[in-house]
């Protein structure tokens, strides 16, 4: 009586070693590729924005730097042109 006791206590004990469930396991898989995938996605989005954060501001700046280099090319052209035309008014008040 003591042996069968012992048997069916060590048989119960071994039932849930069984194999695996293959449906769990590869449902797992999926899932932990799925989640991989959104965060990889997420990620992309993420230094995108950060691009688009960069982006504007050198846009920016870069609109105001040639506004200027144009305001400095009109001013040095406005300069040469009024020289010119001052040395030709004294020259010709000379005369």
């Amino acid at each position: 009586m003591q042996r069968l006791l012992i048997t069916l206590a060590v048989a119960l004990l071994l039932a849930g070693c069984g194999p695996e469930n293959n449906a769990d396991a590869s449902a797992q898989k999926a899932a932990a590729a799925k989640t991989a995938a959104a965060l990889e996605q997420r990620a992309a989005q993420e230094r995108q924005q950060a691009d688009t954060k960069l982006r504007d501001p050198e846009a920016r700046t870069s609109r105001w730097q040639f506004a200027a280099l144009l305001a400095v090319c009109a001013a040095v052209f406005a300069l040469i042109i009024g020289t010119m035309l001052g040395s030709r008014a004294r020259h010709d008040a000379d005369k």
